[in-house]
């Protein structure tokens, strides 16, 4: 299913919650452990038509990719991903559909060290559109181990749940060092 930028927006604004065993989740407790790799399945139940997906993974290097994906039978199409310690490449031609936030940032290559954040953008594969975090609302623009100076990945996980408004409650059990 190819969707617009306005679906796009629709759908992430759209309520939803964990699918668990027994239904819909009110609150979820999330394990931290190093590397972390969890999926969840999340629906709306205002428009109970679309499924979607939720992924956290972090690489032995410390890449932490936190993405969000509407679902359709077999395939999944990106409707936003937050990048930290992970390079990319925008596409080095625009269409009608790349909103203006993103002129700036044609062709451009982030280095591991320049986190950014990813949309759909009608017309292009899933998410292949970035912006730097620090031109971009979401609120936690670094991630470090050492909540004094920056903020943590559960800070990162429980912003991107409000971000894409997820009403389950999310509690996170921080890694033990």
């Amino acid at each position: 299913m190819r969707i617009s930028n306005e679906q796009a927006e629709y759908l992430l604004k759209l309520p939803k919650k964990v699918v668990g065993h027994e239904g819909l989740l009110e609150s979820l407790t999330i394990n931290q452990q190093f590397p972390i790799n969890q999926r969840f399945e999340i629906i709306s139940a205002e428009d109970d038509e679309f499924t979607f997906l939720w992924e956290i993974k972090q690489s032995q290097k410390n890449t932490v990719r936190v993405s969000f994906h509407h679902q359709e039978n077999d395939t999944k199409t990106g409707l936003l991903r937050v990048d930290y310690n992970s390079g990319h490449q925008n596409p080095a031609a625009i269409s009608e559909f790349v909103p203006e936030e993103f002129h700036p940032f044609v062709g451009k290559t982030f280095s591991n060290k320049e986190h950014h954040i990813h949309y759909h953008v009608q017309g292009y594969k899933s998410l292949v559109w970035a912006i730097p975090l620090v031109d971009d609302d979401f609120e936690i623009k670094e991630l470090n181990r050492d909540a004094q100076f920056n903020s943590t990945l559960a800070d990162i996980i429980t912003l991107f749940a409000k971000t894409i408004n997820l009403e389950t409650v999310i509690t996170i059990n921080p890694l033990l060092l």
